[in-house]
């Protein structure tokens, strides 16, 4: 008993020390969060007065086979994607009454609008099929889109979302366009692709000659979920329960331990993984052709230098919570980063498996 005792006392010991340094770090992130209130409210008015910058509405629709057309060339080759292009108002009026805005829990806790804020006559909401997380591929598409959709049109009649700064509640807003629901991991669930998607939005500042029809029903949650509490059992920090995220501090730093892992763009996932419905549509998925997508380390250092670059007043927070606060699994004492050396030695190659090597290749079929 006591030899047992003895063998499990450093495993015991490391749990302890991890719980402890994880009630610090929950501590001093709601300190954070409640000191940067002034700033994240006058960041979100500004970023939401900057959408089309006042510009008056476009009376021109835009057709609807020019916006399916360009979804079709910026895709990554093979890869399948779901959208819906939805009038504004009946996006809206989704779900009733509720806040117009709410505030993350990640980080300093940044204000996201909700579906009910959405100021555009239009919304084009996009769901691109990817098994791993990386938003790269997702992005650039509805980047390139909104710049097509400009070109064609007119300035100031296309933003994707991350293009305009505004930060938008990405999952409620999937969901009220009925591109899915919420499962119990308080993650979107695709109705094509289960958890293994990404979303963006694009802005339309103008009238699209076709509308997708906005689902009337209220229901928000995976029904599959009521029975099950598998994802809640995989996630190593008992991070979420019930479709709600309740220790998104822990979520964070266990995801910062491997940010510079040989797996980058994995990351976690384990609720996503353990998913016997996400599971049986990736089966599905597969077995219709879809290519399993490679993400290689080049492509988290090329976005982190393009955020070098680039004036987001997170920065400062990402970066200590990415090279300081970064956790090791709680149950494992071996898992390592990568060096910073080895990551920024892995950023001088390219291929027609990552973003841009895509794109260019795209770009020379044409």
């Amino acid at each position: 008993m006591l030899r047992k005792f003895r063998e499990q006392l450093p495993s015991l010991i490391h749990k302890a020390r991890w719980h402890a340094s994880d009630q610090a770090w929950h501590t001093q992130w709601r300190a954070i969060r409640a000191a940067a209130t002034p700033l994240v409210k006058s960041q979100f008015d500004r970023a939401r007065a900057k959408l089309f910058g006042g510009a008056r509405p476009h009376d021109l629709p835009i057709e609807r086979s020019v916006i399916d057309a360009l979804l079709r060339d910026a895709a990554p080759p093979g890869v399948p994607f779901d959208v819906m292009v939805v009038d504004g108002a009946d996006l809206r009026a989704r779900f009733g009454e509720g806040p117009t805005e709410r505030r993350s829990l990640h980080m300093h806790g940044q204000l996201r609008m909700t579906h009910r804020s959405i100021p555009s006559p239009s919304v084009l909401v996009l769901a691109l099929f990817s098994d791993v997380a990386a938003d790269y591929f997702v992005e650039s598409m509805a980047a390139d889109v909104a710049r097509k959709l400009n070109a064609a049109y007119g300035a100031d009649v296309a933003m994707a979302d991350t293009q305009s700064s505004v930060p938008v509640l990405l999952k409620e807003v999937a969901t009220a366009a009925g591109l899915g629901t919420i499962g119990k991991n308080a993650l979107f669930f695709s109705r094509k692709f289960g958890f293994n998607c990404k979303l963006n939005v694009i802005f339309l500042n103008a009238p699209v000659d076709t509308y997708d029809t906005v689902p009337t029903h209220m229901n928000w949650k995976l029904p599959d979920c009521s029975t099950c509490n598998l994802c809640v059992e995989a996630c190593p920090v008992s991070a979420f329960d019930n479709y709600v995220i309740t220790r998104t501090e822990s979520c964070d730093r266990l995801i910062s331990g491997d940010f510079f892992g040989p797996r980058r763009d994995h990351m976690c996932r384990a609720c996503i993984t353990r998913c016997p419905v996400s599971n049986d549509v990736l089966k599905q998925q597969r077995s219709e052709g879809v290519p399993k997508r490679v993400f290689w380390d080049n492509e988290a250092q090329m976005s982190l230098v393009a955020d070098l670059f680039m004036y987001r007043p997170s920065f400062v927070v990402w970066l200590l919570q990415r090279f300081y606060y970064g956790s090791n699994h709680p149950t494992h004492q071996t898992d390592k980063k990568k060096g910073f050396r080895d990551s920024v030695a892995a950023a001088v190659t390219t291929s027609e498996k990552t973003r841009d090597g895509w794109r260019l290749a795209a770009q020379r079929k044409r």
